[in-house]
Parts: structure tokens; sequence; C-alpha cells
């Protein structure tokens, strides 16, 4: 029997990418302001690179190394991003959360929302012991999200990553499955 893995929150359905994603996903991976303020999404993002993503998501998930999500409205099913644990370490049990949210739904905490589904299922269902996350300085908004679902601040990298000739610094947050059941779990 094929079981679709999926997660429902006050106003998101969190599910399983589908093939018929491919285009959804290139649109809103392909926005000049998930660009900017990403580190692993190329500039002029494809159809092909969305195709080959969706197959490459599903090996990880067969390795057990990465589950990402498609982030759709629970009353339309309309796809608005993408949520998931990323980088998994059994042998630390630990993971990386990551995210992007269509430029239409930025602003009105559905990236939070999503986020914080996935540290429930990163700490209850995964067994994980850390949770972290890394954005680039230069983008508060997604710091903001971490903060908001109890992620702590662990330090900055200086000039990390260089793009488009640019360094830049990024940010570490992360949360302990301690911390989230004291702090965090309603």
């Amino acid at each position: 029997m094929w079981f679709e893995k999926k997660f429902v929150t006050d106003r998101l359905l969190i599910r399983e990418y589908r093939k018929s994603d491919a285009a959804a996903y290139a649109h809103v991976a392909g926005q000049p302001e998930i660009y900017a303020t990403t580190y692993g999404i190329p500039l002029n993002y494809t159809l092909e690179q969305a195709e080959w993503w969706l197959k490459m998501i599903q090996k990880n998930k067969k390795e057990h190394l990465a589950y990402e999500f498609a982030m759709t409205l629970r009353d339309t099913g309309q796809y608005i991003g993408n949520v998931g644990l990323i980088n998994i370490n059994r042998q630390h049990n630990r993971a990386e959360i990551s995210y992007f949210t269509d430029r239409t739904y930025m602003n009105d905490g559905y990236t939070t929302e999503a986020a914080a589904e996935m540290l429930r299922y990163g700490f209850e269902e995964l067994k994980l012991n850390k949770i972290a996350g890394v954005c680039m300085s230069v983008n508060p908004a997604s710091r903001r999200v971490m903060e908001k679902i109890g992620m702590i601040y662990e330090g900055t990298l200086r000039s990390e990553m260089l793009k488009d000739g640019i360094y830049y610094d990024l940010d570490r947050m992360a949360i302990l499955k301690d911390e989230f059941f004291t702090n965090c779990k309603p």
C-alpha cells in the first residue's frame, strides 16, 4: 500500500512532492526574491532543473538523507513553497531545516507555521536531538522565522558563501530536542 507523508496545520497541507509539482516548484524557485535570499538555488531556475530536483529528493528520502515537502494552502491546494529537513546525520541525530516561500505569501506567517511543523516531525517522529538552520545574514526574515520557532543563535560564519562575486556571512541557529519539548510544544 502506498502512503504519502503529509502534515496538516491550521492553514497548510504539507505533503510529499509529486511529479506534477515540477512546474509550480520551478515557478517559485525561479523568483528573484528566492534566488537573492538563498544559497542553494540557482538563478533562472528551469522546469528541467525542477524535474531533476524532484527525482533527487526521492533518492534522498529513500537514503534517509533529507525529507522535503511541498507547502500548500490547506483550503485550495495552491503550492506556495518548500519546507523540509536536510543534511540528516544519523550518527549524531541532527539535521538542518530548509524552507522558502512564494513571494506572494511572504510575511503572512506560512513559513513559520510550516517550519514549526518540521521541528515537531524531526523531534517526535525522526527522534533527532538537534535541528539547525542557516540563513544569509542579509536575510533577516529567515532568521526571524527560526527565532519564532524557538531556535537560538549559535554564531555567524563570516564570508562563508561566495555568490555573484560577493562574499556573504551566514547566521547559524539551532534548537535541541529538550528545548523544543520544554519551550515550544503546545
